[in-house]
């Protein structure tokens, strides 16, 4: 009977190890799919986040295009009606996670890229000047209820500076920097993306230079002043026009 009594117990032990073991794989198996589905929804998130920043940064480029042509030249409509326009879409486009978009149009001075700049409902504009630039600024604020998501914000910009280094008659030559946001140049402008006032632009070349990073080189048939009007529109479609 002793050893009967010793086999019962190793069995009741044996059995009460298994149980433990199938619980504690259980429990991983279940943590592991509430982490795997946490991680699907963070990574919804930063996905439907990067896609409303992206719309943003769009619209504000679209507007800052059309309030910088001249025929809406200083019109401030164009930024407000295109974010409350796009901000609605968005909304539709995820309805099931109870977004909530708003803005806070830039007003008043503000130092951008080492630039003060007067806004005036999100859009200004500096032109004819040596150093001349057109700009868009809006604070985007996004709640998103189905992560529990609240008072997110974020800065969206659009910038475009023009500045004329030298005019040089005797050379027929016309330096130009192009900068956009985070003071970091554009490249790639071609030919007809310049536009000098009364004059033919025969070539269009880009240089390194130690000072100014990036510089367009202009040449101009009959460049007769050490003075000059020059226009540029970017790849985005900005506009700015820069005088010396």
């Amino acid at each position: 009977m002793k050893l009967v009594r010793n086999k019962n117990g190793q069995f009741i032990v044996i059995a009460v190890l298994m149980i433990s073991l199938m619980i504690i794989s259980l429990s991983a198996t279940m943590f592991s799919m509430g982490t795997y589905y946490k991680q699907e929804q963070w990574d919804e998130y930063l996905t439907i986040v990067q896609h409303v920043k992206s719309n943003t940064q769009k619209v504000m480029d679209i507007s800052i295009v059309a309030y910088s042509t001249s025929e809406n030249l200083g019109d401030v409509s164009f930024l407000k009606a295109n974010l409350n326009s796009r901000q609605s879409d968005l909304r539709k486009a995820y309805p099931g996670n109870g977004i909530m978009l708003s803005h806070d149009l830039a007003n008043g001075i503000h130092d951008v890229y080492g630039t003060e700049i007067n806004y005036n409902q999100g859009l200004a504009y500096h032109w004819n000047d040596v150093s001349s630039f057109s700009a868009a600024n809006s604070t985007i604020y996004m709640d998103m209820m189905s992560v529990g998501l609240e008072g997110y914000n974020f800065v969206v910009t659009s910038f475009l500076n023009l500045t004329i280094l030298d005019v040089d008659p005797v050379s027929n030559e016309i330096n130009v920097t192009v900068f956009k946001g985070d003071n970091m140049p554009i490249g790639g402008l071609e030919d007809d993306s310049f536009q000098v006032t009364g004059l033919n632009i025969s070539n269009v070349t880009s240089l390194y230079d130690a000072q100014h990073i990036f510089v367009y080189r202009l040449v101009c048939e009959n460049l007769e002043s050490t003075s000059a009007t020059v226009t540029v529109t970017d790849q985005r479609g900005i506009k700015v026009i820069a005088t010396k």
